[in-house]
């Protein structure tokens, strides 16, 4: 019987959740009612951000206008470059539970000047070379960093078939040369380092008292990690990036982007996920990395 559905195949990862659920997928915030006075600071603070703007300072590695090489004769396949979201997924009166997931079909770079998505690209079979072993292996490594809504896009390039007890792990025959897999962190919101929570937590302090005019101000986490595979699922090197960004709040702040106005990417929210646009302006400088270590291998090493 083969796995073709993805309810199917997630039925087989769920088997494995007690064993990589993590901080990454979910976070308890509790959430305790104390009384009039902090509902009304709550108050003082809603309205107070509904009125402030978000200037968001997101560096750039590359030029836009840098040019990539054309590698016509290779056949790139990319999988994830998902952004994820979070949403409240249990709720209670002291506890409240949520889940990042990877937004489908959001991607963060929207096209590759060499290569498609595998989302884009239909199988001709199944491969019979590549061992179940190998293929389960790519699999758990990619669920374990971003857990169980990363199934759908495994879907594109994998399937599983039972066989009575055994669970046959198969990789569909796309025709490609290499496998490009990215990774987003973090799932969750998250300050540089301790020192960030400081000056973001008395700044939000010091923005409410002042109704705006004292911009709060957050120094968030933002990464990427690169694996590329050959044809076989073999790995042959990893790229990490650290893309950190800073957020800055005030009623007399300009928006940028523009659509963070008014709260629209309030990154002091209690729990939430990086916004897409802070991976967007890294997509030139993916791809010419991943082409230039492509270009080293057979046939191009000179």
């Amino acid at each position: 019987m083969e796995l073709n559905s993805i309810e199917q195949i997630q039925n087989y990862f769920l088997e494995r959740e007690a064993n990589f659920m993590t901080k990454l997928e979910k976070k308890k915030i509790r959430f305790s009612k104390s009384g009039t006075f902090v509902f009304s600071i709550f108050l003082i603070m809603i309205s107070t951000f509904i009125k402030c703007n978000y200037h968001y300072y997101v560096e750039k590695n590359i030029s836009e206008n840098a040019p990539i090489p054309n590698l016509p004769k290779v056949k790139i396949t990319y999988i994830g470059f998902r952004p994820y979201e979070t949403e409240i997924t249990k709720s209670s009166a002291e506890t409240r539970v949520y889940t990042a997931n990877l937004v489908y079909p959001d991607r963060t770079v929207f096209k590759f000047q060499n290569g498609v998505y595998a989302s884009d690209l239909k199988a001709v079979g199944y491969r019979k070379d590549v061992s179940s072993d190998k293929v389960k292996k790519f699999v758990q490594d990619y669920l374990n960093e971003v857990k169980e809504s990363g199934v759908l896009e495994l879907t594109y390039v994998t399937s599983v078939e039972k066989k009575g007890e055994e669970r046959i792990f198969k990789l569909k025959d796309i025709g490609t040369d290499y496998y490009v897999l990215g990774i987003h962190t973090p799932a969750f919101q998250t300050p540089k380092h301790f020192g960030s929570s400081v000056i973001q937590l008395f700044s939000s302090v010091f923005s409410v008292l002042s109704f705006g005019l004292i911009p709060s101000y957050a120094s968030l986490q933002a990464g990427t990690e690169i694996k590329i595979y050959d044809k076989n699922l073999n790995q042959l090197t990893s790229m990490k990036y650290d893309h950190g960004y800073s957020v800055l709040g005030a009623i007399w702040a300009s928006s940028v982007p523009e659509e963070c106005s008014r709260m629209k990417c309030n990154s002091l929210k209690q729990v939430s996920s990086p916004p897409k646009f802070v991976y967007q302006e890294y997509g030139p400088q993916f791809e010419s990395d991943i082409v230039s270590f492509i270009q080293t291998q057979f046939p191009f090493r000179k």
